[in-house]
C-alpha cells in the first residue's frame, strides 16, 4: 500500500506513514501498477480490432441486403382497402353504366355471367342483412342483378312483398330483367324511378363485335329512394294533387316501373321474342325494331284500344279515349318534349292504380290491365 500524502510504502495496519508521519484516515486501496494498465491497454485494442473485423466480415457478406434510406419512415404504412367514395349522403357507390369491350361472349349464359360478375364486385362494402335480401330477390324472381347496397332495410324487405305480388300474378316475367338497382342521377333528372328496357352492356372479342350484350333495367333514383321521408312527402303531395293515382305510395311507385316492363314484355310476345339480352346480326333489325316500337308506343296505344273498346261496349259510356285516359291520372296523360303522348305511361299507371287500389281502381285501369295481362300470358 502507498502513503496519500508522499507516496511511500506503508503496510496495511499501519496508521502513520514510516517517512513522513502522515496519518492514514482511510482505507487505503491498491495502486495499480503500470505494467498492468499497459497489459489492460494492449487487450482492450486487441478486443476492439476483433470487434471491427467481425463487423465488417457481417456487412460484406450481407451488402446486397442493406437499404440504407435519408429518412426512414416512423410507422409502418400498408395498402388500405377503401370503399369507393358516395358523392353525397343521398348516392350510391354503385355503377349502374359499366361498359365491357371486347369480351368473350358467346351466349346468353356468358352475358349473364358478366352482368352478375359486374354486380357482384360491387357489393364488398355493402351490409350483409341487404345482401341477403338482394340474394332473396335474385332467387325468387330470377332477377339476374340486384343492387340496393344503401337502402334501408325496412323498405328492402317490403320491396320483396311487392315483387311478390307482381310474380305470383305475372309468372310469364321472370327471367328477363337483369338488373333492379339503386342509381345516382344528375341534377336534371327529377324521376323517382325510371325502366330502361335497353342498354348495350358489353360487346364480343371479334371483329363484327357481335354479340352484344344487352341489359334490360329498373332503376330507383338515390336522392328518393335513399331520403324516404323526401320520397314519401313527394308521392303523398303528387296523389293529392292528383298527378299520381289515388292512394299512390312509395311501393305503387315500384309496381309503376314493373308496369312498364310488363307492357315491354308484352311486346316481346307479340313478336315471339323470348328476350333481348343477346344481339346478333340475325335479330339486330328485329330488335330495333321492338325498341322503336316500345320509344313510340305503338303497341301501348294498341292495348289502350282495345281496353277503351271493351268498356265502351260493356258500360254503353260515351267518352273520348283521351278523358277516359285521364281518369286514371294526369301523369297517365303525360307527354314528351315534343308534345306527344307517352302512352306507356297509361299503361304503367293503370298498373300502379290496381296494385294500391285492387278493385277499387278506376273502371279504365282494371280494363287496361286485364288486356296488359292477356297480353303477357299470350292468351290475346
Amino acid at each position: 500500500m502507498y502513503c496519500p500524502k508522499c507516496g511511500d510504502k506503508v503496510e496495511v495496519n499501519e496508521r502513520f506513514c514510516n517517512k513522513c508521519g502522515a496519518l492514514i484516515h482511510t482505507k487505503l486501496e491498491p495502486k495499480e501498477s503500470k505494467k498492468d494498465t499497459k497489459l489492460m491497454l494492449i487487450l482492450g485494442v486487441c478486443l476492439g480490432l476483433i470487434v471491427t473485423i467481425i463487423i465488417f466480415v457481417i456487412i460484406i457478406l450481407n451488402k446486397n441486403n442493406i437499404t440504407y434510406v435519408d429518412d426512414p419512415p416512423k410507422e409502418i404504412i400498408t395498402d388500405v382497402d377503401t370503399p369507393p367514395e358516395r358523392k353525397g349522403k343521398y348516392s350510391t357507390i354503385i355503377v349502374t353504366d359499366n361498359f365491357y369491350e371486347g369480351v368473350s361472349i358467346k351466349n346468353k349464359k356468358d352475358i349473364n355471367k358478366l352482368i352478375i360478375e359486374d354486380s357482384v364486385k360491387q357489393k364488398k362494402y355493402c351490409p350483409e342483412e341487404i345482401l341477403e335480401i338482394e340474394n332473396t330477390i335474385i332467387k325468387k324472381f330470377d332477377i339476374t342483378a340486384v343492387n340496393l347496397c344503401e337502402l334501408s332495410t325496412d323498405f328492402s324487405k317490403e320491396l320483396v312483398n311487392v315483387l311478390q305480388v307482381i310474380y305470383d300474378e305475372y309468372p310469364e316475367i321472370r327471367g328477363n330483367l337483369t338488373n333492379l338497382t339503386l342509381i345516382n342521377t344528375s341534377i336534371n333528372e327529377s324521376y323517382i324511378a325510371a325502366f330502361a328496357m335497353y342498354y348495350n352492356f358489353a360487346t364480343a372479342d371479334t371483329t363484327s363485335t357481335y354479340p352484344w350484350g344487352i341489359k334490360t333495367q329498373i332503376f330507383l333514383n338515390t336522392k328518393y329512394f335513399l331520403n324516404e321521408s323526401y320520397l314519401d312527402s313527394s308521392v303523398e303531395a303528387g296523389s293529392a294533387s292528383g298527378h299520381f293515382t289515388p292512394n299512390a305510395t312509395k311501393y305503387s311507385v315500384v309496381a309503376h316501373e314493373f308496369g312498364h316492363y310488363l307492357s315491354y314484355m308484352a311486346l316481346l310476345k307479340s313478336k315471339n321474342i323470348e328476350s333481348t339480352l343477346l344481339v346478333n346480326e340475325k335479330n339486330l333489325d328485329l330488335v330495333y325494331e321492338i325498341m322503336a316500337n316500345y320509344s313510340q308506343g305503338k303497341y301501348s296505344l294498341d292495348m289502350i284500344e282495345e281496353a277503351y273498346r271493351r268498356y265502351v261496349r260493356d258500360t254503353g259510356d260515351i267518352i273520348g279515349i283521351d278523358e277516359w285516359r285521364g281518369t286514371i291520372s294526369n301523369y297517365a296523360l303525360a307527354k314528351d318534349d315534343s308534345g306527344k303522348y307517352i302512352y306507356d305511361e297509361t299503361i304503367a299507371e293503370s298498373f300502379a292504380d290496381v296494385y294500391a287500389n285492387g278493385s277499387n281502381a278506376t273502371a279504365a285501369s282494371r280494363y287496361v290491365v286485364e288486356v296488359l295481362k292477356e297480353r303477357v300470358s299470350g292468351d290475346s
